[in-house]
């Protein structure tokens, strides 16, 4: 059985993710998304609650290839990702594992807890991830096993979303969240300072 998981805050849910795993459907018998409970990598703490963003992503995704999974965001841990791995592999015992992850993460991925422990133990696909712009750089010699997707140029993230909302530019939200999520944030008053 082919697994792709996917993590992240999604606070909220965006047209990028949602393009992700659309892209890579085709490729896997079950997608998993892991909303995090906080990411360790980011300052901040989510700003929606935990039962708003995983709300928002059953909205987002109605197919039963995709399961979007409350280990991470129910966890008493920090949603590190060699925790997740390892919940996976007692899960799923005799499948391949794929992790789908952004340039960006991938660029930072030597810093993450446990990183040795998993690196040489799942796949890795990782999508080009265009900031202010500018697709980020890095040396892909020093991977091995992973695959790269660089015809993705979505250029949006969570952080500028909730910016966007604070402007009450619904034009411009509708660009990059989809009508069913704008729908929640506003009936649910979420993002608004």
């Amino acid at each position: 059985m082919k697994i792709f998981f996917y993590g992240g805050t999604f606070d909220p849910p965006h047209k990028g993710h949602k393009m992700i795993i659309k892209k890579m459907l085709p490729y896997c018998d079950k997608f998993i998304v892991f909303p995090a409970k906080k990411s360790p990598s980011k300052k901040y703490k989510p700003i929606a609650n935990s039962k708003h963003r995983m709300n928002m992503l059953n909205l987002l995704f109605c197919n039963k290839k995709i399961e979007i999974n409350d280990y991470e965001i129910n966890s008493n841990n920090k949603s590190y990702t060699y925790l997740t791995i390892l919940y996976l592999k007692k899960r799923y015992k005799e499948c391949s594992l794929s992790m789908v992850i952004g340039k960006d993460q991938l660029k930072d991925l030597p810093n993450w807890k446990n990183y040795d422990s998993f690196i040489n133990k799942i796949n890795i696909i990782c999508f080009n991830r265009i900031v202010n712009n500018k697709s980020i750089i890095l040396d892909l010699n020093q991977y091995k096993n992973i695959k790269f997707i660089d015809d993705f140029d979505f250029d949006i993230s969570s952080e500028e979303i909730r910016k966007k909302i604070k402007s009450k530019n619904n034009k411009i939200l509708l660009n990059v969240v989809d009508l069913k999520i704008v729908d929640y944030i506003q009936s649910n008053n979420l993002y608004v300072w």
